[in-house]
Formats: C-alpha cells, sequence, structure tokens
C-alpha cells in the first residue's frame, strides 16, 4: 500500500517504489509538457467535438451520474474511465509497455497490482482465509442470481429514483451504463470499424514435423497464451502453486480508439472457448466469435426471448450504441442460445472483504478440477472455461489464479483493454525462457491492492451439461 515516503507521479496518483518504474510510467503516459489538464474530461483521446452530446434523462437532475468524472485517457488509448480509475488505467498501461523489452531489467519493483510482500494490507488473518479456500475449505458465500424469468441475473449498482418502465425496472445512467448512457447511435466511423474488426494478416510457419503451415491472425486477437502464462508462473520463484484455464480461449483486446466494450471483448473470449473446444454450444457460432454489433443484436434477441429482459428498460436498448453491458447481458446471451452458465454476485460479510470471497470462490472453482496430492506440481493446467469477471465499470475473463510462497494471492486475467505485449509474442510455441518472468507476468496479475477498492463482484461461470432453453423453466 502506497505511504508518503513511496515516490509518487507529480501529474496523477500513480505511485511506485522503484524509482526507474515511475520514470517509465511518466515517460510512457504523459506529455513532455506536462498534463494539468488531465483531470479534465473530454481533451485526450477520442475527438469528443463530432460525437452529438446525448440529451439527459428525465431523471439526470437526480443522478449520480452529475457528479461522476469521467476522463479520456492521456495515453490516446480512446478508453474513458472515471477519475479515481485513472492511476490504475495508467499503471496498466505502463505494464502494457513494459514487455517491449524481454524482462531483463531485473532492477525489483512492485511486479504485480496485488500486495508485495511487504504490504500491511495483507495479514495473517487474510493468509488463513486463503490457505481454507485452497485446501477444500469452506467456499465463500455467495448469491445466486439465477432467478425465474426475468429476474434471473445479477443485481446492479443503484443510482437514486429514476424513470421506471412498465416491468417496474429502473433506467440506468451514466454511473453504470458509462459516459454515453444516454446515446441514440454510436459514431459512424465507429461502426465501420467496428464492422471491419481488427486487421488480418497470413504468415507461413514451419511445424515441429517440418512441414509448412499457414496461419491467419488478427491484430487484437492472440491465441496460445495460456500455455506461456504457465511457464512464466513455472519460473516465478514468488509463486507456491497456480491453475490455468483450458488453453483454447483466446485473448481479444479492444480495438484502438474503440473505447468501453469490456463486457462485449470478455463475451468474445468465452465464446472463442466454446468454438475452439467445440463443447456444448459452439454450434450457435457457426462462423466462429462475432462481432460486437452481432452480440448487441444477440443480446436484444434474448431479451425479445424474455431473458433478463428488465434490461431493456434498465439501459434504454443497446443497439447500436456505446453503452456498457454487464453480467445480465452476457448471462442472458449464453442462455438464450442454450449455453448452461451461472452468475453469482460477492460482496463482504461477516467480516470477510469481498476480494477474500471472491480468491476463496475461484480458488475452489479450479481446485475442484485437479488433484493437489502430488505436492511437486506447482502449476496445474485445467479443462476449467474461463470466467466472466465483472466489478465496478470494468469487466475482464479470469484465466487462473496463483498462491505466492508468503500466502498472498493473485488472479490471472485477460483483460480486453490491454494488448498482448511483443516481448510475450515472441514467447508463444517456445520454452518461454526469460531472465525476468515477474514484468511480463504484471499485466495479467490482479492482486489485494487493486480489488481492496471494490466492495461487489460479480462471476459468469460456463458449465457442462443440459440446460433450460426457455425462460419459464430456469429455477432458483
Amino acid at each position: 500500500m502506497d505511504n508518503s515516503s513511496t515516490p509518487s507521479c507529480p501529474f496523477c496518483p500513480f505511485s511506485d517504489a522503484d524509482v526507474s518504474f515511475l520514470e517509465m510510467h511518466i515517460e510512457f503516459c504523459h506529455t513532455e509538457d506536462g498534463v494539468p489538464q488531465t483531470l479534465l474530461p473530454g481533451v485526450h483521446g477520442l475527438d469528443t467535438s463530432q460525437t452529438p452530446s446525448p440529451s439527459p434523462s428525465p431523471s439526470a437532475t437526480t443522478d449520480v451520474e452529475s457528479t461522476e468524472k469521467y476522463v479520456d485517457c492521456p495515453h490516446g488509448c480512446g478508453e474513458t474511465v472515471t477519475a479515481a480509475e485513472l492511476a490504475t488505467h495508467l499503471d496498466l498501461h505502463v505494464a502494457e509497455g513494459i514487455a517491449f523489452d524481454d524482462g531483463a531489467d531485473s532492477t525489483p519493483f512492485n511486479a504485480d497490482l496485488g500486495p508485495s510482500d511487504d504490504d500491511p494490507s495483507f495479514d495473517q488473518e487474510d493468509k488463513l482465509g486463503l490457505e481454507a479456500a485452497f485446501k477444500g475449505g469452506k467456499r465463500g458465500a455467495d448469491r445466486d442470481f439465477a432467478r425465474k424469468n426475468n429476474n434471473s441475473r445479477p443485481a446492479r449498482a443503484k443510482s437514486p429514483p429514476r424513470t421506471r418502465g412498465l416491468d417496474g425496472a429502473m433506467r440506468l445512467g451514466r454511473s453504470e451504463l458509462g459516459p454515453h448512457a444516454h446515446e441514440k447511435k454510436m459514431p459512424s466511423w465507429l461502426k465501420k470499424m467496428l464492422e471491419k474488426g481488427g486487421r488480418t494478416s497470413k504468415q507461413t510457419q514451419i511445424t515441429s514435423d517440418g512441414k509448412l503451415a499457414r496461419h491467419t491472425t488478427v491484430e487484437n486477437e492472440t491465441d496460445h497464451l495460456i500455455p506461456v502464462i504457465a511457464k512464466l508462473c513455472e519460473q516465478d520463484k514468488t509463486v507456491q502453486r497456480a491453475f490455468l484455464c483450458n488453453p483454447k480461449v483466446r485473448h481479444i483486446c479492444k480495438l484502438s480508439r474503440e473505447g468501453g466494450f469490456c463486457g462485449y471483448r470478455n463475451i468474445q473470449m468465452l465464446v472463442s472457448y466454446i468454438t475452439k473446444s467445440r463443447c456444448l454450444g459452439h454450434e450457435q457460432f457457426p462462423d466462429g466469435v462475432p462481432t460486437i454489433l452481432d452480440l448487441q443484436d444477440m443480446i436484444e434477441q434474448a431479451w425479445d426471448m424474455g431473458f433478463n429482459s428488465t434490461g431493456r428498460t434498465e439501459t434504454g436498448g443497446i443497439r447500436g450504441t456505446r453503452k456498457f453491458i454487464g453480467t445480465p447481458e452476457a448471462q442472458a446471451l449464453f442462455q438464450s442460445r442454450g449455453i448452461p452458465c451461472d452468475a453469482s454476485s460477492l460482496s463482504a460479510s461477516e467480516g470477510i472483504p469481498a476480494s477474500d470471497k471472491l480468491y476463496m470462490n475461484v480458488a475452489t472453482y479450479f481446485r475442484s478440477a485437479c488433484s493437489l496430492d502430488d505436492e511437486e506440481t506447482k502449476v496445474f493446467q485445467t479443462d476449467c472455461p474461463p470466467i466472466y469477471f465483472q466489478h465496478q465499470g470494468h469487466s475482464m475473463t479470469i484465466v487462473g489464479f496463483e498462491i505466492r510462497d508468503d500466502g498472498s494471492a493473485n488472479l490471472l486475467v485477460f483483460d480486453p483493454m490491454f494488448k498482448t505485449s511483443p516481448a510475450i509474442s515472441r514467447l508463444i510455441g517456445t520454452s518461454a525462457r526469460t531472465e525476468n518472468p515477474v514484468r511480463l507476468l504484471k499485466a495479467y496479475r490482479r492482486g489485494t491492492r487493486y480489488l481492496q477498492k471494490y466492495k461487489l463482484f460479480e462471476l459468469l461461470k460456463l458449465r457442462t451439461g443440459p440446460t433450460p432453453t426457455s425462460p419459464e423453466s430456469i429455477s432458483t
């Protein structure tokens, strides 16, 4: 946890004990003339002058959104985040840029977004709770939101009273749907970019048996990353044990200037697992991973069928807009297509922080898929599907979990906000040997220091077996 003796950035709240890392942050995230305007929304990133300002809803005057401060990322990635999240967002850009080298610089620094070895925020009681989860102890209490019909959705964070629809649902605002909550239509240039998708290229490679194979790659999609992360965890001496999901999931990140479509990108990652592993429901995606615009159509169709249909009132409709989506929309899409999934919510209770509940839940999920009798095994490769993971304002895909030698833990995630670094890409298909695995893993780790800022988490897990295909048959 940061303190007064920790060097800090003069332009934003970011701080780090490693001076060289802090210098990299300043060079990478801030312009030469300084950025006193970085705390003012609308001056960086996308040209907002070409985007019509949405008309506020009747309830906007009483909405929390009136005090919500959104900031365009000064790095120019096109993302719009809350002012409170800016420092973390910039820190992750640094993690993204660090791996332009191979991590050969061994200068010590806080290598993840969780607690470091000397972080006082992670005490012995936290460690005991994690050890209990790791050894098969009581699972953290969670709430099952697979309720019947329109109520089968995780609860959303509430705002002050707004317009209520005929179905009894409240219209949400900027605090839940993002800065474009009242947008009728996204800019035409953005729609065209999403229709076109990422640039593709074809490469010819020599296979292990000496044959030539031609591969098509997409600029914002990276396959075969899980084996690389597994090898890096194996090399990291601070990792006691690590668990990883099925390696067939693909990391899909946003395009340049795309903005906040993280929910859709995470759905795409789950679909990439479904299609490549050919598990239940893969025939629902005959053309591969759907585009964001296709997913919007699928969610609207799910609402038409009665799955989580209050989402239409809450959002005012999402087709052709940049409104944020969340776990209810992901759940509606999968259930409407006969793909079984379970949604749950985790919050603090009985003195246990929400972040510890999350750790215990995820640890149990991966632990149940493997045997821990082999004490020699450090990294477990499981067949578990990846997990859709949501917290206030952002979502990611959980692809693994690790326990450190000091008892602390990290989630391993694919964050759609950040692209795969060149150094990581170079390790794909190799032995992935590197002098500093910690630096390369930084972009994939989310620890207590990051998670403890949030009081509520939502998870969506795919499962095998038969599933109801009509809203009337969904049970609690």
